[in-house]
């Protein structure tokens, strides 16, 4: 009985781990309520996944808390920007749908390939935001070129991505506990990929620094 309240047992491990997902699925949907803040929240739920979920460096909130305030400007333009195209490709869909003219199936297709391309692009850019000090539009290069390079891995992304998304709206109104799990458990997943395409395009001392410039932990390599 004592050895299973153990901290180093691979059950207590386990549940704690499990709480950490939890705590952070729950710390980045209270975040993400006022809308606009999304794309610094998506950032932090990157970065904390990595660094304390796997890497078992820091703690949540913490962790969470300090992407969220290093990358608030960034994330939140380059979020609206995100946000105004998928308004105007939603906008543009419908219109398309209830039109009967010949070039609507065209247009259709047109419209859902631009999307589809605008979503793989976000796959990548806040994770590389998250890693990375780059301008916005150095971001959005580097993640175009990332999911057209790495296409075998910018697939299955897209499709954890959506199946969290559907998740988190469809299933919430008969599974309330869904949205505690998902968002955590879906980065986690995430993560995996992700990191073998990040890894090949950091160097050692890359990405985070201190207030002097100097290199703090490359846990990001391990």
């Amino acid at each position: 009985m004592r050895d299973f309240f153990n901290t180093d047992n691979r059950l207590m491990k386990a549940l704690s781990k499990l709480f950490d997902i939890g705590y952070l699925s729950i710390v980045f949907i209270l975040f993400c309520i006022p809308v606009v803040t999304i794309g610094a929240a998506l950032t932090a739920l990157y970065y904390t996944t990595v660094k304390v979920i796997r890497r078992e460096r820091g703690y949540v909130f913490q962790e969470f808390w300090r992407s969220f305030r290093l990358n608030f400007l960034s994330a939140t333009k380059m979020w609206i920007i995100e946000l105004v195209i998928i308004v105007i490709m939603l906008f543009n869909i419908t219109t398309v749908l209830e039109g009967t003219s010949k070039t609507s199936g065209y247009m259709l297709g047109a419209y859902i390939v631009m999307s589809v391309i605008v979503f793989a692009v976000s796959c990548y850019a806040y994770p590389v935001l998250s890693r990375f000090v780059m301008k916005n539009t150095q971001i959005v290069r580097m993640s175009l070129y990332l999911a057209a390079k790495h296409i075998y891995f910018t697939i299955p992304l897209i499709a954890v991505s959506a199946a969290a998304i559907v998740s988190v709206f469809l299933l919430i109104p008969y599974m309330p506990i869904i949205p505690i799990l998902v968002p955590g458990l879906a980065s986690l997943l995430y993560s995996y990929m992700m990191e073998i395409v990040l890894k090949k395009y950091t160097k050692k001392g890359d990405a985070e620094t201190d207030g002097d410039g100097a290199p703090v932990d490359d846990w990001y390599n391990e």
